[in-house]
């Protein structure tokens, strides 16, 4: 990708504009064709931009916008710590892959990226994971602890934060975290108790501290201009930003980790029962690659095409299909679940066929059928070393005369 940092950050920042389709903007001097813009009834907002110069295509989620709609974005917000489920992120996903088919049918396939801001980062990390894409947010809340098994790190996303950002503190990241700092958030750190050291045992407020930050939470820190549209100088392109991060980064790290313990306590004081299980089968399952998302969805599209298509065929086949697409045995499991969680008792009537057509299925049942031979074949074997007792003949009888 031939975009910069501050080139994702002006996209970021203008996906809060409600762009017309057909629309051409100019963004730090690049200029852009808006291909789609959608306004979703969950709050969500996302536009696709395709640079003019080069053809790349970028998808920016947009993020929290309290002044517009507060209820909305503010159920998004809340539930990614209560429930760790995002109800924007299915709209997210849908927007992206419509880029990906727009790049497909161009032609010359150009590459789809993703960005976005607060909570529009996330939707950019949950979009970039489910797609295996590339991408870059800003003051995100991090995705991996919403409940779709994204892992930590990695090198496709790259997630720009600012020390005191409360919000990009609460979670952890898909892809790699830098942070850049300003004396105000160093100093505001330093009157809340945070020591630069690795001590655990300042006297620190981690509470108060968040509040008086939420400053750090503006995208304007990572964009040319400030809050009232006069010229400011970008975190992004100021190298004493990074450096003061690295100076303090005892006291930042400190910080950080106290908000995100907030917030994972918070998250499991609020979780309901069956949430604490789903929660406990995820740490079992681990986390999916880059893409298997994705993945899924187009083998179960492929297994419903087959189960749809004319039978044509002998009547064996679907079952061949069912098969086939069940293979594999954790998308068999994720099946299952998904069917007895929303009652659906075709859907799961269809997924333990799938799981007993499956290699497992059939040499558990095979092992069934061998158990049973054994068990009789052991029976007829006691039954014949019993004594056996004589029957007196019955009376023989001439024909019936009729």
């Amino acid at each position: 990708m031939s975009l910069n940092s501050q080139q994702y950050a002006a996209l970021a920042q203008d996906s809060y504009n409600p762009r017309r389709q057909g629309e051409e903007v100019q963004l730090d001097g690049v200029r852009y064709n808006v291909l789609r813009h959608v306004d979703r009834p969950s709050g969500y907002q996302g536009t696709i931009y395709q640079r003019a110069d080069t053809g790349e295509i970028v998808v920016a989620h947009r993020g929290t916008e309290f002044d517009r709609q507060p209820v909305r974005d503010g159920l998004a917000d809340a539930g990614m710590v209560t429930s760790r489920a995002n109800v924007q992120a299915n709209d997210a996903i849908a927007l992206t892959r419509e880029a990906m088919q727009i790049a497909r049918a161009s032609g010359t396939s150009p590459e789809v990226t993703v960005t976005g801001h607060s909570l529009g980062g996330t939707l950019a990390q949950v979009s970039a994971h489910h797609f295996d894409l590339r991408g870059e947010t800003f003051n995100a809340y991090g995705a991996v602890s919403l409940n779709r098994r994204i892992p930590e790190g990695g090198d496709r996303m790259v997630n720009h934060v600012m020390a005191g950002d409360p919000v990009s503190a609460a979670s952890q990241h898909y892809g790699q975290v830098r942070v850049y700092a300003n004396q105000q958030e160093i100093d505001t750190l330093r009157d809340k108790g945070y020591e630069n050291n690795r001590s655990g045992w300042d006297l620190r407020n981690p509470l108060t501290a968040a509040g008086s930050l939420m400053g750090s939470h503006s995208m304007h820190n990572f964009t040319n201009v400030d809050g009232n549209g006069r010229p400011d100088r970008s975190v992004l392109t100021d190298p004493q930003a990074q450096q003061r991060a690295q100076d303090f980064d005892p006291m930042i790290d400190k910080y950080r980790g106290d908000v995100m313990a907030a917030r994972r306590g918070l998250t499991g004081a609020l979780r309901s029962p069956l949430g604490t299980v789903e929660d406990a089968i995820d740490g079992i399952r681990g986390p999916l690659p880059a893409g298997e998302p994705a993945r899924r969805e187009e083998r179960e599209r492929q297994r419903h095409s087959s189960l749809d298509a004319p039978e044509t065929l002998p009547r064996l086949q679907p079952a061949m299909g069912l098969r086939a697409s069940a293979d594999d045995p954790s998308s068999v499991v994720d099946r299952m679940l998904a069917a007895a969680q929303s009652g659906d008792r075709d859907a799961f009537r269809q997924a333990t066929q799938a799981a007993a057509a499956n290699d497992p299925g059939r040499n558990l049942r095979q092992e069934a059928v061998a158990t049973v031979d054994r068990q009789e074949q052991q029976a007829l074997a006691q039954q014949a070393q019993k004594p056996q007792v004589e029957q007196p003949d019955a009376p023989s009888r001439g024909p019936r005369m009729v």
